[in-house]
């Protein structure tokens, strides 16, 4: 595409690998601080109408909607991130476990399932305005899933999901499913609420929601995983060709990280080795002759050489 656009690699713009990862540390904060307060809002409301006669699911039925229920797993994936973002900021480091982007992954499903029903079905039966925007569904029918979808494709990519990632994602879905037409079309304890017993049989439509749950997870994977392509390469870049690591030998360029690094630490803060970034300036100045182990050790020299002569200038 550069080539297309009569540009080179070698002139495009290198950033930063800091201020990309900054640059996601904030909006995923932000992101994640928005979703956990429209949660809160929304399931608040929906607890509130408990004596409204003409909302039979609000006040702790607001539970048996699988609209609350994935809003509020996608907010608690938002809200362990918190954490890791705020640490983020601090280290000027941010990365985060898998198993919470996993978790994230979860809650982003089920409120885009929510978001496709909502405005496609219940718009059409009944009206754009009461699917999209009242009460509490301009939050978990609207807001709520846009905000997730982004928070989730753009700024939480830290990891790359594969095709087997997302068989967790419908789980939710089919427990739901299963305990729904249980509830409703066996043992009668609740009303058809999505009224799916007018549309098709009930085993037709367990198995169209669980197949058109794991579509739309397999897009939400797809995009999540070509952000996460796009920061990597950038962030690759940055070590292999910035002129911030241009040096004579890979010493100094290790060196240079080391001081970098240990500009950010914090009293009892854990020592580590960043031995991905290591790996990309050891492509980067061809060292097939100098071990890793050595680079390691060089790294870790350097890095208490700093830490020492920060906490001197404190005392």
């Amino acid at each position: 595409m550069l080539e297309l656009l009569g540009m080179s690699k070698q002139n495009t713009k290198i950033i930063n690998a800091r201020t990309i990862n900054k640059l996601r540390c904030i909006v995923g904060l932000v992101l994640c601080s928005i979703v956990i307060v429209l949660t809160v809002v929304s399931v608040t409301l929906n607890f509130i109408n408990f004596y409204n006669e003409d909302a039979p699911e609000a006040g702790i039925r607001t539970l048996r909607m699988y609209t609350t229920l994935s809003n509020i797993i996608a907010a608690l994936g938002a809200s362990i991130c918190i954490p890791f973002q705020i640490d983020g900021l601090r280290k000027n480091r941010y990365k985060l476990p898998k198993w919470i982007v996993e978790v994230l992954y979860v809650g982003a499903v089920g409120v885009f399932l929510t978001f496709v029903t909502a405005l496609s079905l219940i718009s059409i039966n009944l009206g754009f305005e009461y699917a999209m925007i009242a009460n509490s569904n301009i939050f978990m029918h609207t807001l709520n899933p846009i905000f997730i979808i982004i928070l989730f494709t753009v700024a939480i990519s830290d990891s790359h999901l594969k095709f087997k990632d997302s068989f967790i994602t419908i789980v939710p879905t089919i427990v739901y499913a299963m305990l729904y037409f249980v509830l409703v079309f066996i043992t009668n304890t609740w009303r058809d609420h999505y009224s799916l017993e007018n549309i098709l049989p009930w085993p037709v439509e367990f198995v169209l929601i669980i197949t058109f749950a794991f579509g739309l997870s397999q897009l939400l994977r797809l995009l999540h995983n070509l952000t996460n392509k796009f920061v990597n390469k950038n962030i690759e870049r940055y070590y292999k060709e910035s002129p911030d690591y241009e040096f004579e030998k890979i010493t100094f360029a290790i060196q240079k990280l080391a001081l970098v690094e240990a500009k950010y630490y914090h009293a009892d803060d854990e020592i580590y080795i960043p031995v991905d970034i290591i790996q990309l300036l050891s492509q980067r100045y061809k060292t097939a002759t100098l071990p890793l182990d050595i680079q390691y050790d060089i790294y870790l020299e350097a890095y208490l050489e700093n830490i020492h002569k920060k906490e001197n200038m404190h005392t």
